[in-house]
């Protein structure tokens, strides 16, 4: 199965779980019945990560300025920039000895950014929430006082995307940022009914599209007290989050706010990281049903790059990391917990005019009860150029 979703596909509305029909939502007791451990509530919360980011497991994203964290990073933009990435993932969901595996395709990363004189702009684009899946399983349905056996289908294709618009200014070792936040994208549902007998019986079909519209701002800070060291602070704070459908608003919540924390030692050419983050996804609770309830989360991670080996005279850039964090959505009255490894490379495939970023990433997902589990394997290439 191969779903596609993320910056292209949401602008310019956003997506999330269908209120309306509850029914999405209420079947908490089962892992499978929406495929995927990471995909509860209103989906998966990719980090907002560039791919140079993701390659020490979100350890330097603070210092980042194209991952969507510290908007005091664009202060470090020294030109002119364009970046686009896509990042494939594939899981494996387990409950018990049964197990079923899907292919998702994101975009999950677009940004374009300019320095003028001593303040760095960047605009981008990157994915807050993920919720795409596809789901089959058996069932019955009472026609005529007779039970018929059917097959019931669920598939789900939507994501939330959190855009910006960012401005970094530095003063000798202190940067300062501010960011303007918009979230949008838009969430769709299929509920998909077969019957064996299709000569007696024709197949039923129900759809449902849900739109999002919130609002937020950010601020950071980076200081350098060292010619080594680097520390580094951000906080977003969510404004108001609707949910609509036709232009009705049909609940409201906020969008969450984040609080983070970075150090970075570069010494040698070497980096290392270390980044602590706490989400308040709870502010989420109330957008959609009692189902799909949020709790707030702390996540850390800690990583290393390094320089090896040249290509045209430019250093080769190596990158892993490790990382632990809580996903946003109970299922049921338990919590989905991740762990990760991650590793990755920089090729400067023009000099510092253009370069090719890849991250890999090994994801270990779980219930705090239960046997159900999630493993995963993804993929993030990312092309950035510096006219």
């Amino acid at each position: 199965m191969m779903r596609s979703t993320g910056v292209f596909t949401l602008c310019p509305r956003v997506f999330g779980v269908c209120a309306a029909l509850t029914v999405l939502l209420t079947v908490s007791s089962r892992a499978n019945a929406q495929g995927a451990l990471s995909a509860q509530g209103f989906g998966y919360p990719p980090g907002g990560l560039s791919a140079r980011s993701l390659g020490t497991a979100g350890a330097t994203g603070e210092f980042d300025y194209l991952s969507s964290r510290n908007p005091a990073a664009a202060s470090e933009m020294g030109t002119s920039v364009l970046s686009v990435q896509g990042a494939p993932e594939w899981r494996t969901v387990s409950l018990g000895e049964s197990s079923e595996r899907s292919l998702l395709q994101r975009t999950s990363l677009v940004a374009a950014g300019l320095r003028i004189k001593r303040v760095g702009l960047l605009f981008s684009g990157t994915t807050l929430l993920d919720r795409s899946f596809v789901s089959e399983s058996p069932g019955t349905a009472i026609i005529d006082g007779a039970v018929v056996p059917t097959t019931d289908g669920l598939e789900a294709r939507g994501a939330m995307t959190e855009m910006r618009v960012s401005a970094g200014w530095t003063w000798k070792r202190v940067g300062v940022g501010v960011a303007a936040v918009a979230v949008t994208g838009e969430h769709n549902v299929v509920r998909a009914r077969s019957f064996p007998d299709t000569l007696r019986f024709g197949n039923v079909l129900d759809s449902s599209r849900l739109g999002f519209q919130g609002i937020g701002a950010a601020v950071g800070v980076t200081w350098r007290p060292v010619n080594d060291l680097s520390v580094a602070a951000s906080y977003r704070l969510g404004g108001p989050l609707d949910a609509l459908r036709g232009g009705t608003t049909l609940s409201s919540a906020n969008v969450p706010g984040r609080l983070g924390l970075g150090v970075l030692y570069q010494g040698g050419g070497t980096a290392l990281a270390l980044s602590v983050e706490q989400v308040s996804w709870s502010a989420m609770n109330g957008l959609g049903t009692e189902a799909s309830l949020a709790q707030d989360v702390t996540n850390w991670s800690v990583g290393v790059e390094f320089p090896s080996g040249t290509l045209r005279r430019f250093p080769i850039l190596w990158r892993a990391g490790y990382a632990q964090r809580g996903l946003p959505f109970l299922l049921g009255d338990a919590s989905v917990s991740e762990r990760g490894i991650n590793g990755g490379v920089g090729v400067p495939l023009a000099g510092d005019f253009a370069t090719l970023d890849l991250a890999v990433q090994r994801s270990q997902r779980s219930l705090s009860t239960g046997d159900s589990r999630e493993n995963a394997w993804g993929l993030t290439a990312a092309l950035t150029i510096r006219p």
